[in-house]
């Protein structure tokens, strides 16, 4: 299977990484300045409120930037999400997602908190983790004055947001039981070891391939002692335990580099006893779903039913 044809002539739209520790920041800045560009000429929303909150961070001293998308007012309580940005968890901010978050808050008629997490190597495990803890944290403490229902709180991230989405739904499991009760995962990052097989080597992957993750994942973890095993909080496909994990709705294309460490993944939630709705895009690359075409298109339909028949359910 090659890549959709749909997508093709998208080629150039993705951003040709050449990522090092030499040019790390210096790249990442680049990538925000051309994010908060298109975030600012983002239109049809003019009705989406959003606005930025500062909280006190799990450091003592840290601010937290939190970026709130809210649509209007309804009778009641409304539902949640808790959205954590991609970008390996070395690149990337909550706007990278603008005009995704404005069309959730507006569709689904809920509150979307997104997270502007601190990035490694700056700030390695668990700093991003221990931020998007401190952010659940907020909602759920802030929640009568926010006026969401806790009930149908939603827990989502891409690419490295989904990593740190499973870590969090992994630790909201053991300490905030029953916090979580939906995660949606998109092409997410769980897996430390993947990259370094040949085959993955030799690919060529869009946009992201086996040596940015072998960087990225370097810069995670590298200050860390893991002579003792990578721990899942860190790396979820490590977790020897998924049982009483929310039910989880997982998209992955087939042509992504992350493709058998998700279906892995999928599978083993199953077998935990976890509700899984798994849908494999075929001929979809990594951040495939940001490209203006059908295929793109027809999958964010199916990821917004996921979340409205869930928050359809717990109300």
């Amino acid at each position: 299977m090659s890549i959709h044809p749909e997508l093709l002539p998208f080629r150039d739209q993705f951003p040709t990484l050449e990522l090092t520790g030499e040019n790390l920041v210096q790249t990442r800045g680049e990538l925000n300045r051309m994010t908060l560009e298109t975030a600012a000429t983002i239109e049809g929303f003019d009705h989406v409120d959003v606005a930025d909150r500062q909280i006190d961070g799990p450091s003592p001293g840290q601010s937290l930037r939190l970026r709130l998308y809210s649509s209007g007012s309804s009778p009641g309580l409304r539902p949640c999400i808790l959205w954590i940005h991609g970008g390996g968890y070395i690149l990337g901010c909550p706007e990278m997602d603008e005009q995704l978050l404005c069309r959730k808050a507006d569709e689904l008629g809920c509150l979307v908190v997104a997270v502007d997490y601190r990035l490694a190597p700056e700030h390695p495990y668990p700093a991003a983790l221990d931020d998007c803890d401190a952010a659940l944290g907020w909602i759920l403490e802030n929640a009568s004055v926010l006026g969401v229902d806790t009930s149908t709180l939603v827990l989502g991230g891409a690419s490295a947001g989904g990593g740190l989405a499973a870590a969090l739904a992994l630790r909201a499991r053991d300490r905030r039981p029953g916090a979580i009760t939906f995660q949606c995962l998109i092409y997410p990052m769980l897996d430390y070891r993947t990259g370094s097989a040949e085959a993955e080597s030799a690919r060529d992957y869009w946009l992201w391939g086996a040596d940015h993750n072998r960087f990225a994942w370097s810069a995670y973890l590298g200050p860390n002692d893991m002579t003792h095993g990578v721990p899942p909080l860190a790396s979820p496909a490590m977790a020897k335990r998924l049982d009483g994990l929310p039910p989880t709705y997982l998209c992955i294309g087939d042509q992504d580099l992350f493709y058998e460490e998700d279906i892995d993944y999928a599978r083993r939630l199953r077998d935990s006893g976890v509700a899984v709705e798994l849908e494999v895009v075929p001929g979809a690359p990594h951040g495939f779903d940001k490209l203006p075409a059908p295929l793109s298109e027809q999958s964010l339909q199916r990821r917004f039913r996921a979340l409205s028949r869930h928050f359809s359910a717990q109300s």
